[in-house]
């Protein structure tokens, strides 16, 4: 048998009431105090700041930017930092073309002519000349501007025939002379190869 609750056990209103307010306003101060500051990083009491709430909000509103930003439910991962290797290039170095030519000179009796190259110490130079048929007298020398050497003889004699390499000691001009001794006219052919820079007939 089921008994009805006495009009007088149950609350009044106004006790219903009152305590709906305290509710409330417990709520709020939960509000307030606790939820704001821990889960936004917002803490207009500055109880949250005391309590250490405040810092843990302020970090998870940042993670959610950084997830926001790159469109995943996932917190961004930290990268490792990469060393960076500074790349020194190598020196180039300069490379002196090759070049070839070839010449002719014709000596009347007793007349002279010289060929100069240019070339800088420790650059080579392969030649070869000849005549047209006579010995002729031919000296071999290099002069220097930079270094001030007028004259300074590495071959000489009579030939009709002479090849091999020339090998520059000092940056100047390096050459030959030939003069024809004979009564008829001569003609003497060069031939070289190598480093140098200009090649000219010196008057």
């Amino acid at each position: 048998m089921q008994h009805s609750p006495n009009i007088t056990d149950l609350p009044s209103s106004a006790r219903l009431i009152k305590s709906t307010i305290v509710a409330a306003v417990v709520a709020v101060f939960v509000l307030v105090v606790a939820i704001l500051p821990t889960e936004y990083g917002v803490d207009p009491t500055g109880i949250g700041k005391v309590l250490g709430l405040t810092k843990m909000g302020e970090i998870k509103a940042s993670l959610a930017q950084e997830v926001a930003a790159q469109g995943t439910d996932e917190p961004a991962a930290i990268q490792p930092v990469q060393a960076i290797q500074e790349v020194v290039p190598e020196p180039v170095q300069a490379v002196t073309a090759l070049r070839k030519d070839s010449l002719e000179l014709s000596l009347a009796p007793n007349e002279g002519k010289e060929i100069k190259l240019t070339l800088n110490k420790g650059e080579r130079a392969s030649y070869v000349w000849y005549t047209d048929g006579a010995a002729a007298n031919f000296d071999g020398h290099s002069d220097s501007v930079k270094h001030k050497i007028d004259y300074k003889s590495w071959q000489k004699g009579r030939s009709q025939r002479e090849e091999g390499e020339l090998v520059a000691e000092f940056d100047g001009k390096h050459g030959w002379f030939w003069r024809n001794r004979t009564s008829k006219p001569m003609k003497i052919t060069l031939q070289v190869e190598g480093e140098y820079a200009d090649i000219d007939e010196v008057i």
